[in-house]
């Protein structure tokens, strides 16, 4: 997917499921990637930086440039955690308190993610070959399309099937 942003298009690139991108060439042998089963890689116009999941321990690659940048804090920390803050906005009611990671970003973001766990999905939609010897899986190696005002995937319909669901007789979604 690319995100435009202030300073230029981002593109990111998602791997789930156990599958990583390859080992950057930066990594030492015995360092680990990421934490060791997760995080994120960067790849800038400057060098490449590294983190595990939710960006803890961060560090440039090659991680002997770590000592050359001091980079000072800009953005507050949550103290009692994202989780906490988020209960306590709850709590206080809408608009009463300031939010680290306020709606308008967490919302996007999170239909990125959720992006990445429907193409996860669509990757094993299997249908029966036409001679009835194996299987095609149609979802694999194709570019999902996202028109996200209409919340549907345009060039792979079976992939719709883990947008929204279709609720028994009897039931609905009370919106």
């Amino acid at each position: 997917m690319t995100f435009e942003t202030k300073t230029g298009p981002l593109k990111l690139h998602w791997m789930d499921g156990g599958i990583q991108p390859a080992r950057p060439e930066e990594l030492g042998p015995n360092e680990r990637m990421g934490d060791g089963g997760n995080g994120a890689i960067f790849v800038g116009s400057k060098g490449k930086m590294m983190c595990g999941t939710y960006g803890m321990y961060p560090s440039l690659l090659p991680s002997k440039r770590n000592g050359e940048v001091n980079v000072k804090q800009t953005i507050a920390r949550v103290p009692e955690g994202h989780y906490v803050q988020w209960v306590n906005a709850c709590i206080a009611g809408y608009g009463k308190k300031e939010l680290s990671a306020p709606f308008e970003i967490a919302g996007p973001l999170t239909e990125t993610i959720l992006m990445g766990n429907l193409a996860i999905r669509s990757y094993d939609i299997r249908k029966p070959k036409a001679d009835g010897k194996g299987f095609d899986y149609p979802g694999r190696y194709i570019k999902l399309l996202w028109d996200g005002p209409n919340m549907k995937i345009t060039n792979f319909d079976d992939a719709n099937q883990f947008v929204k669901r279709t609720y028994r007789d009897g039931w609905k979604l009370g919106v």
